[in-house]
C-alpha cells in the first residue's frame, strides 16, 4: 500500500510540475525588427546593412542574408549566414551564436578576391556572433530552459 501512495505522490508531482511549465512564441516579426535595429553592422572598410531573416524549424536556425559592402576595394555583394539563437543569462538577451558562412558573392558577377573573400569571412563571424536580437521583458525573469525555432517564430520554454 505504501509503494502504492509513493507511486501516486510522484506521478501527481510530474503532472504538477508539468502543468507549472511555461513557453512564450515570440513572432519573427519582432525577432526581424530586433534584428534590423542591430544593421548597418560595421568594421574596418566592410558594412553589413539590409538584413533578411529566415527561420527553420527542422534544423533549429536562423538564416540570415543581407548585402555587403567595402570601401577598399570598392566592391559590393550578397551574404548569408547559418546561426543558432542562444540564451545570455546576464543581458537576458536571445543572441546569434555558431555563424557559419553559407554565401558571399560579388554583386558584379566577378569572383571575390581571396583577401576580400578572408576579410569578409572574418567580418562575418566577428560582427554577427554575439549579435542580440530579442531582450526577454524583465519581469519574466532569467531563467530559460530552451529556444525552440519554429517556422514563424521563437518558443521560449521556462
Amino acid at each position: 500500500m505504501r509503494h502504492k501512495k509513493i507511486t501516486i505522490a510522484a506521478g501527481l508531482f510530474f503532472v504538477i510540475q508539468s502543468a507549472l511549465a511555461l513557453s512564450l512564441s515570440i513572432p519573427k516579426s519582432l525577432i526581424d525588427i530586433g534584428v534590423a535595429k542591430k544593421f548597418p553592422k560595421e568594421k574596418l572598410t566592410i558594412t553589413l546593412d539590409k538584413p533578411v531573416t529566415k527561420f527553420s524549424k527542422e534544423r533549429q536556425k536562423i538564416e540570415l542574408c543581407g548585402v555587403w559592402t567595402s570601401k577598399l576595394p570598392q566592391r559590393s555583394g550578397d551574404f548569408c549566414i547559418d546561426t543558432q539563437p542562444v540564451w545570455n543569462k546576464e543581458k537576458g538577451d536571445i543572441e546569434i551564436s555558431k555563424v557559419n558562412v553559407l554565401k558571399l558573392t560579388a554583386s558584379d558577377g566577378k569572383e571575390l578576391s581571396g583577401t576580400v573573400t578572408n576579410t569578409l569571412n572574418t567580418t562575418l563571424l566577428t560582427l554577427l556572433d554575439g549579435t542580440s536580437v530579442y531582450h526577454v521583458p524583465d519581469m519574466v525573469g532569467k531563467r530559460l530552459d530552451a529556444i525552440e525555432v519554429q517556422e514563424s517564430s521563437f518558443k521560449l520554454i521556462f
